[in-house]
């Protein structure tokens, strides 16, 4: 049985969802295939199993459709494209699924404008119970069948080399530069930490190439303001296979995640940071809640409280206690509640539910 998933670019967190949904779903004999319609910085290190195509252009995507007769269409996000495949002649069930969609206010738009796509050409919405966006779909598409089941990880395959421990305490960014990121708190914050430990150095870990327009700029002047220039590291377009070890070494080496998103959906970021030991510190933001247990297995500040922020930060950076909690806590719910067998039994269940029945 094959399933075609559709996105914009091969970046970011559905990059890693993507990689990871093909190896999970494969159990259930169920066969991914993606097309992207640009190629983007996870382009180059797909493994070469991963069936996958890059094409925007009508006749070339009518193609593909007809040469590999899928069973189902998963469209991730890009709701203007749902109209195109029913156009090109796919009759069979397509799937509309929300990932991301930035802040409630902008999920709400969002959501808003999908609506005549959604209704007209989606037979089912998926999202990866997000609670915000659980609300809006329930109020903007009350009678459209909707799933909700936690995306995959596996944690077994995240591992990587050993690497030294750094000569400073790294407190880390990982994301998009774009408003919802919010780099801007975490700079912010940083200049706060680096003040109370000027060991402290700012790692961030982002890929220019998507950033939207501008972002790049007002990072260097926002930077140079605050003073930070000769406090700040930055790593452009790590391959996902390398991230492992970095989280390890900021683990080994006092550090801490610090995420400062408006609002989450689902992020990789803290799932991948707690199996290799890594404190995080988080933003309220809804969707990074099924990872992240207030006190338990990261710890929560308000969004907008940069000193509120920084305390937070100081504790995992120095209390041993807290940091081994957290640790031991965080490996053991990303085990327990995110793995590659339940998403492939949900996955397969929202199949037949949507009158797929060949898996």
């Amino acid at each position: 049985m094959k399933v075609l998933f559709v996105f914009i670019v091969p970046s970011g967190g559905v990059d890693t969802l993507n990689r990871l949904r093909y190896r999970a779903l494969l159990s259930k004999g169920i066969y991914s295939h993606f097309l992207y319609f640009r190629q983007g910085s996870g382009s180059s290190s797909l493994p070469p199993e991963i069936p996958v195509f890059y094409a925007s252009d009508p006749p070339a995507i009518k193609h593909i459709l007809n040469y590999y007769d899928f069973d189902c269409i998963v469209v991730t996000s890009f709701f203007l494209k749902l109209l195109l495949f029913r156009q090109l002649g796919f009759t069979k069930p397509i799937i509309f699924e929300v990932q991301g969609f930035g802040t409630p206010e902008a999920a709400r738009t969002n959501l808003f404008n999908a609506l005549p796509f959604v209704d007209n050409n989606a037979n089912a919405l998926l999202y990866p119970s997000t609670p915000h966006i659980g609300d809006l779909l329930h109020q903007l598409y009350p009678l459209k069948p909707k799933f909700a089941f936690a995306n995959p990880f596996d944690p077994d395959a995240f591992r990587g080399p050993q690497l030294d421990r750094l000569p400073f305490t790294p407190l880390v960014w990982i994301g998009r530069l774009e408003d919802n990121k919010n780099w801007r708190d975490f700079l912010r914050i940083g200049r706060q930490v680096v003040n109370m430990q000027p060991k402290v150095r700012l790692l961030m870990f982002s890929d220019p190439d998507v950033a939207v327009p501008g972002e790049n700029e007002q990072l260097m002047e926002m930077t140079e303001t605050l003073g930070l220039t000769n406090h700040i590291i930055h790593h452009h377009n790590v391959p996902r296979d390398h991230m492992p070890a970095y989280y390890s070494q900021i683990a080994a080496s006092g550090g801490s995640i610090c995420m400062t998103s408006k609002a989450e959906g689902a992020p990789y970021v803290a799932l991948e940071a707690l199996i290799c030991g890594c404190p995080v510190v988080t933003s309220n933001s809804d969707g990074v809640r099924s990872a992240i247990i207030d006190e338990v297995t990261g710890l929560y500040y308000n969004h907008g409280d940069i000193d509120g922020a920084a305390r937070q930060i100081m504790r995992v950076l120095t209390d041993r206690k807290l940091r081994k909690s957290l640790a031991e806590k965080g490996k053991k719910h990303v085990r327990s509640d995110f793995s590659m067998e339940k998403y492939a039994s949900h996955f397969s269940d929202m199949l037949l539910a949507v009158g797929v029945t060949s898996c």
